[in-house]
């Protein structure tokens, strides 16, 4: 049976925290929170869930000494993370890296809590073959929040959305234009390979399947333009889709060349 709590929850320990104080976050949504006083000293505030399923029992410290234990046991440079742990604090404090401009030359830091190999694994966990460190915000610190593990695709991904442009006369990250345009990310790069601007790809409105095009200043929905044309009606509107327009919509697909 699982144990009941009481639903004001001040005084009750959890592992190694007591909770001392009731509080109402406002963001994003209306939530209780508790604030709870770890063994070490620590303050925290944690939801309720967290709490009485036993997910949270500390204030992390717990978490970091038991990977503090285990890198004892079986040693610092046998963990995973430990070659990217290292490569982190290198190109962050040594001026003699080749990679210091870039990061510790922009004022790029480690946190305090992972400039030890404890605290880093306890915060990012082991890290899969294949996988690398990624920063969310590149002109972020190495610190909780901020970064992930990720694979070469998803770092790819990640430096694409990154990229700077300029919208509306102004430097922009590529990712927030396509968000706050409203229109698919997918849409937004085929009009980019279009050869359309970041202003074009991201004001020109997405068209339905019944949605017009005008052509030589003539009108018709695009079913008509497809027919008119001899071109298949899904073809014109993956065109439309990508940002093309004008002639370019009714031109025959490209034939594909077999090899023999």
């Amino acid at each position: 049976m699982k144990a009941k709590f009481p639903l004001n929850l001040v005084g009750c320990r959890f592992g190694r925290l007591t909770v001392v104080s009731k509080e109402i976050n406002d963001r994003p949504y209306r939530t209780t929170i508790w604030g709870c006083l770890c063994d070490c000293g620590a303050s925290r505030k944690i939801l309720r869930s967290s709490l009485i399923s036993g997910a949270t029992v500390s204030c992390g410290c717990y978490n970091k000494q038991r990977v503090v234990e285990a890198l004892t046991t079986h040693g610092l440079h046998k963990h995973s993370a430990y070659g990217t742990w290292k490569a982190m604090i290198d190109r962050c404090y040594n001026p003699d890296s080749k990679d210091f401009k870039d990061y510790g030359g922009r004022g790029i830091q480690v946190c305090d809590e992972w400039r030890d190999i404890a605290g880093f694994v306890a915060g990012m966990g082991a890290k899969e073959k294949g996988q690398s460190i990624d920063r969310l915000d590149e002109n972020g610190d190495y610190e909780p929040g901020n970064c992930r593990w990720t694979d070469a695709l998803g770092q790819g991904e990640h430096k694409r959305n990154n990229a700077i442009v300029t919208r509306l006369g102004s430097k922009r990250h590529i990712a927030s234009v396509w968000r706050e345009a409203g229109i698919k990310e997918s849409t937004f790069y085929n009009r980019l390979d279009a050869g359309m601007t970041p202003d074009e790809a991201a004001s020109l409105p997405v068209r339905k399947h019944n949605a017009t095009a005008v052509i030589d200043g003539e009108e018709r929905t695009l079913v008509e333009w497809a027919k008119i044309a001899g071109v298949d009606s899904a073809t014109v509107r993956n065109r439309v889709k990508a940002g093309i327009v004008g002639r370019a919509l009714l031109a025959p697909p490209r034939s594909r060349k077999i090899s023999a």
